[in-house]
C-alpha cells in the first residue's frame, strides 16, 4: 500500500492501477466490501463503496480510477508497505484484505499466483520532481532546460499572458466577473459555492437578454442555506451538480468561449468582503477549460 492508499489520504480513496481496472473495468459502479485484516486483531467490516474511471479530455488519453470508501477500523490500521488485495466475488460484491508487512502468507499469496512480490513503499521520503530533475541546489533562474533519461530535451512550457489579476477582501473580483457577465453571450461557470446577489442578479439579466448560461456547482453547497442556486434555477438558468465526484471545487467561468476567470475565489460575499482570495482573467489556449466544461457537464447528468 501507498501513503495514498492508506487514511493519511483525506479523501478516502483507494487509487486505481491497470490491475484494479482490470478487475472492476471502466463502468462507474457501487459494491458491498467485506473488509478484513491480516495480521492485526481488527473485526471485520462491511460497507458500501463506489468505483470511478475518469478520462477528462484535458488529460490526453490518461485515465484514473479510485474507489471512495467511507471510514473503518481496518482501513484506518493499514499503513505504507501493507499488502491490499481486492477481489470481484461478482457485481455487486468486493472483498479488501489488508495483510500486514511481512507477514508470511504474503509470500505464499504472491507465489501461488506466480507473481514477483514488489517491494514495499516504506516512509522514507523520496525526492522531488523539482530535485530529480534540477538538482537541489538549482533554482529557475538556473536551469531552463535539462537532460532526462532518453536524452532528449524537456519540452518548454509557454509562458501564458495573464491578464489581470486581483485580490479580495475588496470588490475588484466580484465587479470584474459582472463586467465580464454583462458582455458575454455565452457564460460556462464551474463554481464551488455561489451566494453573492449581485453575480446571481448579472447572471439571471443575462439570461434575460438572450445570452447562454451553464452553471455547474457543488451539490452540498447548492443546498445550503445561503446559497442561490433556486434562483438561477427559478430564472431558467440550468444547473447541475457532482454526481460523479467526492465535491465539485473548482472555480472557474468561461466568457463566449474564450475569456476566463479562475482562481480561489468562490462566487460569495464573504469571499469579496471577508476572506483572503484571488482571481485571474485570462485567454484560454486550445480550449482546455471548456474541454474540462463539457466532460463535467456530460459526467453529471449521468
Amino acid at each position: 500500500m501507498k501513503k495514498t492508499d492508506t487514511k493519511a489520504n483525506k479523501n478516502r480513496q483507494i487509487m486505481g492501477t491497470q490491475v484494479l481496472v482490470a478487475v472492476l473495468g471502466t463502468a462507474k459502479a457501487d459494491f458491498q466490501v467485506k473488509y478484513s485484516y491480516v495480521g492485526k486483531d481488527i473485526d471485520d467490516e462491511v460497507a458500501e463503496v463506489n468505483w470511478n474511471y475518469f478520462c477528462p479530455p484535458s488529460w490526453n488519453g490518461r485515465c484514473k480510477g479510485h474507489i471512495n470508501y467511507d471510514a473503518n477500523a481496518v482501513m484506518d490500521a493499514a499503513e505504507i508497505g501493507d499488502t491490499m488485495l481486492v477481489g470481484k466475488k461478482n457485481d455487486k460484491e468486493l472483498d479488501i484484505v489488508i495483510i500486514q508487512q511481512d507477514d508470511p502468507i504474503i509470500s505464499e499469496i504472491y507465489s501461488s499466483v506466480g507473481i514477483k512480490q514488489p517491494k514495499a513503499e516504506t516512509q522514507k521520503s523520496k525526492p522531488s520532481l523539482w530535485t530529480h530533475l534540477w538538482g537541489a541546489s538549482a533554482t529557475i533562474e538556473e536551469s531552463q532546460t535539462a537532460e532526462v533519461p532518453n536524452n532528449e530535451q524537456l519540452k518548454t512550457i509557454k509562458v501564458k499572458d495573464w491578464i489581470r489579476v486581483y485580490f479580495t477582501p475588496g470588490p475588484d473580483c466580484e465587479n470584474n466577473i459582472i463586467a465580464e457577465i454583462n458582455q458575454a453571450k455565452k457564460i460556462d461557470i464551474a463554481v464551488y459555492s455561489i451566494t453573492n446577489q449581485n453575480i446571481v442578479d448579472a447572471l439571471v439579466a443575462a439570461k434575460d437578454r438572450g445570452a447562454k448560461v451553464r452553471v455547474i456547482t457543488d451539490r452540498l453547497q447548492s443546498a445550503g442555506k445561503y446559497s442561490l442556486v433556486e434562483e438561477l434555477e427559478s430564472a431558467g438558468i440550468p444547473v447541475i451538480t457532482n454526481t460523479g465526484h467526492k465535491i465539485m471545487h473548482n472555480k472557474f467561468a468561461i466568457f463566449d468561449g474564450k475569456h476566463v476567470e479562475s482562481g480561489s475565489y468562490n462566487w460569495t460575499d464573504s469571499a469579496t468582503k471577508s476572506n483572503a482570495e484571488n482571481c485571474m482573467f485570462f485567454e484560454q489556449e486550445d480550449k482546455v477549460f471548456t474541454k474540462q466544461f463539457n466532460y463535467l457537464w456530460e459526467l453529471y447528468q449521468k
